[in-house]
Parts: C-alpha cells; sequence; structure tokens
C-alpha cells in the first residue's frame, strides 16, 4: 500500500467515524430532549405518526428512493441494481409512513401474520398486498444477490459507504427489538423506537450518498 493510498484510507475512516458519532451524538440528543426536557403531554405528539421524528426519518428515506430513482436513469450498468433499490426505498418509505395501514380499516389492529386470514379484509386487498410483498421479496433477494460480494469488499476495505450501511443495520435491528420486547411497551420504548427507527432512515439515506459519490471517485480515489 503506497503512501497515497494509505492517506486516503485514514481519511475515509475519520470522515465515517466523524458521520457516525455525529448521527449516534443527533439520536442521543434528541432522546435527552424527548425524555427529560418535553413535558409529558406534549410527548406523545411529537412521536405520533404525524409527529417531527417520525416524519423526519421518513421523508430521509423517501429523498433516498428519489435519488436512486434518479440514478435508474443516468447509471446504465447499475441500472438494474438502482432499480431494485429504488423499489426496496419505496416500500421501506411507505412502511414507515404507515401506508399499509391504509390499505384496510381492519389493518392496523391486526398483526401481519393475522392479516391474511382475517375475515374482514377483503379477498382484492389480500391480494395486492401478497403482489406487492412478493415483488419486495425477489427485488430484495436479487439486490443482495448481485451487491452481497461488493458491500463485504468494500467493508473489508472501510470504505465509508460499506460502514454506514453496516451502522444502519444495526440500528434497524435495534429498533425493531425494541418494538417486540414487552420491557419497552410504553412510552419512553416508543420515544427509543422512534428515535432509532428515524436514525436508521438518515444512516441509510447517507450509505446511498456516500456510495454514489464514491462510486463515481468524486470523494476518495
Amino acid at each position: 500500500m503506497n503512501t497515497t493510498t494509505l492517506n486516503s484510507s485514514k481519511a475515509n475512516l475519520k470522515f465515517t467515524t466523524i458521520l457516525i458519532v455525529f448521527i449516534l451524538c443527533s439520536m442521543i440528543a434528541t432522546l435527552f430532549w424527548l425524555l427529560v426536557i418535553v413535558k409529558p403531554t406534549e410527548l406523545k405528539s411529537l412521536i405520533e405518526d404525524d409527529g417531527p421524528i417520525q416524519l423526519f426519518g421518513y421523508y430521509s428515506i423517501l429523498l433516498a428512493f428519489f435519488i436512486s430513482l434518479g440514478l435508474v436513469f443516468i447509471e446504465p450498468v447499475r441500472r438494474s441494481s438502482y432499480l431494485c433499490l429504488s423499489y426496496l426505498l419505496l416500500f421501506y418509505a411507505l412502511r414507515e409512513g404507515d401506508y399499509h395501514y391504509r390499505v384496510s380499516e381492519y389493518a392496523k389492529a391486526t398483526q401481519i401474520k393475522r392479516f391474511y386470514s382475517h375475515e374482514m379484509i377483503p379477498i382484492s386487498t389480500k391480494l395486492f398486498m401478497a403482489c406487492i410483498t412478493l415483488l419486495f421479496l425477489y427485488c430484495f433477494f436479487k439486490y443482495l444477490k448481485n451487491n452481497k460480494a461488493i458491500f463485504f469488499n468494500a467493508l473489508r476495505a472501510k470504505l465509508p459507504w460499506a460502514i454506514i450501511t453496516l451502522c444502519w443495520g444495526i440500528i434497524f435491528f435495534l429498533s425493531q427489538a425494541i418494538d417486540q420486547l414487552p420491557f419497552f411497551h410504553n412510552i419512553v420504548g416508543q420515544v427509543f423506537e422512534e428515535v432509532f427507527e428515524a436514525g436508521a432512515e438518515v444512516f441509510a439515506l447517507c450509505a446511498l450518498l456516500l456510495f454514489r459519490f464514491q462510486d463515481k471517485k468524486l470523494l476518495w480515489k
């Protein structure tokens, strides 16, 4: 490894560390603000579906979707991958925006495993949800198959976009774990869940932007 490459690698790692610390500190500051400073009577409105925390994360992932969709038209070499990624991000955005609850008045009170057996949900709605879910699974596994090796090679090389993607995975997993643990089934748990979900969405947006910059050699060479 020559001096130029070594210096570039160190600069990449330093930038990545600063970005991760900044996002994590922002999450901690938001948690402190919500749990310590905000009045209990105002807390619920801040973490509801139309509150600023969820909307910030939702618009972050929606922006990532539009960027990825734009790259479908200007990046012919990676068009297939960006097309799959665009659908995955759209699915992600619609899920975080709770649009799945709008397909039926009974959907919000129904767990996904009981959705297809619920007698009050029309068969047409079930077929529609099944189609977009199957398309999601197809895009997910195709994207994973085509990009898994690229990701792990980039991670071994400590490229910023790969490290940020790994951070997204960790924060996203934690947000879903919080949602499932009975210990967090309270207002404090909901605060942690919403902040971690928003944090994961910011990491996803940053990962896409960094990949684009690095792929085009606009930043790190």
